[in-house]
C-alpha cells in the first residue's frame, strides 16, 4: 500500500509539473469588441481565435470578449494601444480622429458596391497599416458591414423632409451629413442596447446603417421606412497592440497573419451573403423596403460630393493620393 501511494504522489506531481509546464508555454490575448455574440462579425472573430488555436497547438489562444463585455467602444483602441488590453475591434470611422485617413470609410456615395469597397481597401490597406503602426497598434484584418441605407420614421419625397428630423451619428463625418441634410445630429453609441433603447424610445428620427442593425435593433418598431441608398460600405477593423505581437514567437505571428487573412476573406463573404437575407426580414416586419425620389438622391449625392471636397481640403497630401489612387482603379474597371 505504501508503494502504491509513493507511485501516486509521484504520478500527480509529474501532472502538476506538466501543468505548470503548459500553462507557462501558453500566451493568451484578450480581445475586446461591443458587438453581440450572435453577430457574424463575433462569429468571424470566434473563428479566427480558433484557428489561430488550431495552428499554435493550443500555445497562442485570443480569448475573445463580446457584447461590450471588457469596455464600451470608444475604450477599446486606446486601451489596446496604451497595452490595457490586447487586442480589439471597432467600426474603422470611429478613429478618423486619431486616424484621419480612416474618414474615407464614410465619405458618401463614393462606393456604391462591395467590388468598390474591396477596391477602396486594396488602395488604402498599405497606408492604412502604417498609420496604425506609428501608434503602436498592429492591423490584422477588416471586414465590412452591409451598405448603410436610410431608415426613416416617415416617408421622404423630397429634400425638405430632413429638415428638423434627428439623425443618429457617430462619427465626424456622420454629423456633417446631418448638418448639410438639415437635419440635428444625435450622438447614439455603436453598442447594439443602446441604439435599440434610442429607436424604441423614439429618440432618433432618421439613421444610416446596415440592414443588419435594423434588424437587431427591430428598427420597424418606429422607423417603417428603409431607403435603398448604399450611402456606404464602412469596415471593422480588428487590431493588436504592437509590442505584444512582435513579442511573440515567429511562428506564433505568422499563424496569426495567415488566420486573419483567412478572417478578412471569409467575413467579406459572409457580410455580402447576409444582406439579401436581412432586407427579407425588414420587409417581413411590415418595413417598405425601397429607394429614394430622383430629386432626393441628387440631394444627397450633392452632400456627398460637399463631404468630400472638404474632406479633401483638409486632408494631408498622403491620404488625398489614396482617395485618388481608389478612384483611377474604380474608373478604369
Amino acid at each position: 500500500m505504501t508503494v502504491v501511494k509513493s507511485v501516486l504522489r509521484s504520478i500527480g506531481a509529474c501532472v502538476l509539473t506538466s501543468s505548470a509546464l503548459l500553462a507557462s508555454a501558453q500566451t493568451q490575448l484578450k480581445l475586446a469588441s461591443v458587438y453581440p455574440e450572435d453577430s457574424f462579425h463575433v462569429q468571424n472573430l470566434r473563428k479566427f481565435a480558433d484557428d489561430v488555436d488550431r495552428a499554435t497547438a493550443g500555445k497562442l489562444k485570443i480569448e475573445v470578449h463580446s457584447n461590450a463585455s471588457m469596455m464600451k467602444a470608444a475604450e477599446i483602441y486606446p486601451a489596446v494601444r496604451e497595452g490595457k488590453v490586447e487586442a480589439g475591434e471597432v467600426i474603422m470611422s470611429s478613429l478618423s480622429k486619431d486616424i484621419p485617413l480612416f474618414a474615407i470609410d464614410t465619405l458618401p456615395f463614393i462606393v456604391t458596391g462591395y467590388a468598390d469597397a474591396k477596391s477602396m481597401w486594396e488602395a488604402s490597406r498599405e497606408a492604412s497599416q502604417k498609420a496604425m503602426d506609428k501608434q503602436g497598434v498592429t492591423l490584422l484584418y477588416t471586414v465590412p458591414w452591409q451598405p448603410q441605407n436610410l431608415y426613416s420614421v416617415r416617408k421622404i419625397e423630397k429634400a425638405d423632409d430632413f429638415k428638423g428630423l434627428r439623425l443618429r451619428h457617430y462619427s465626424p463625418t456622420t454629423e456633417r451629413i446631418a448638418q448639410l441634410l438639415g437635419a440635428t445630429p444625435v450622438v447614439i453609441p455603436v453598442q447594439l442596447d443602446e441604439m435599440t433603447k434610442a429607436i424604441s424610445a423614439g429618440q432618433l428620427d432618421l439613421m444610416l446603417t446596415s440592414s443588419w442593425t435594423g434588424v437587431q435593433t427591430k428598427s420597424w418598431s418606429k422607423m417603417p421606412y428603409y431607403y435603398k441608398v448604399s450611402a456606404w460600405i464602412p469596415k471593422n477593423v480588428v487590431f493588436v497592440n504592437k509590442a505584444k505581437f512582435d513579442s511573440l514567437p515567429a511562428d506564433q505571428k505568422a499563424a496569426v497573419v495567415r488566420a486573419a487573412q483567412m478572417a478578412e476573406v471569409r467575413g467579406w463573404a459572409l457580410s455580402q451573403s447576409l444582406d439579401e437575407k436581412l432586407e427579407a426580414e425588414l420587409a417581413a416586419n411590415r418595413t417598405t423596403v425601397t429607394r429614394l425620389e430622383p430629386g432626393v438622391l441628387r440631394f444627397f449625392d450633392r452632400v456627398g460630393e460637399q463631404i468630400s471636397k472638404d474632406w479633401i481640403k483638409q486632408a494631408p497630401p498622403s491620404d488625398v493620393r489614396v482617395l485618388t489612387s481608389y478612384m483611377i482603379r474604380r474608373s478604369t474597371k
